[in-house]
């Protein structure tokens, strides 16, 4: 009995611990904390550019919305099109560089991001996007959480 007990206290720990990391990772971005658990389907034709390498679609969630990007064949990345430039601006919502499909530029602050992996390349934000995680569920449903 007293194992159980001691198990209980440990997941739930370990559950709490979790969670604060989540969200102590949008306190250092300054991005609100919004639960995302989103099923996005990709047989739908306004996701229909996911279902090759290098495709990408927005998706609403998020704290400004959230760009998903198909990396590898078998991997999906996705990012809150938040900037991180001066969190607090309204304007700082990043978007596709539709010339190249790698970028994504924020008009506000001018930044510019990988979309491969979030990180800032160029313009006064010098931390990365805030990532989500994003995997497949079934072989045309992709799951996008925190």
């Amino acid at each position: 009995m007293m194992q159980i007990k001691y198990t209980f206290i440990l997941v739930f720990f370990l559950f709490t611990q979790t969670n604060c990391k989540k969200e102590d990772q949008n306190q250092q971005l300054g991005i609100p904390y919004v639960n995302v658990d989103q099923y996005v389907l990709l047989n739908l034709p306004t996701n229909l550019g996911l279902n090759s390498v290098g495709g990408w679609a927005y998706l609403a969630a998020g704290s400004r919305g959230i760009v998903l990007y198909h990396r590898t064949f078998d991997e999906y990345v996705a990012f809150d099109r938040h900037c991180t430039w001066q969190t607090e601006q309204s304007c700082g919502q990043v978007s596709i560089d539709t010339f190249t499909n790698v970028f994504l530029n924020c008009a506000c602050c001018t930044s510019k991001f990988s979309l491969i992996d979030g990180s800032s390349i160029n313009g006064p934000a010098t931390r990365g996007l805030l990532q989500y995680r994003a995997q497949l569920s079934s072989p045309l449903t992709l799951h996008v959480y925190n």
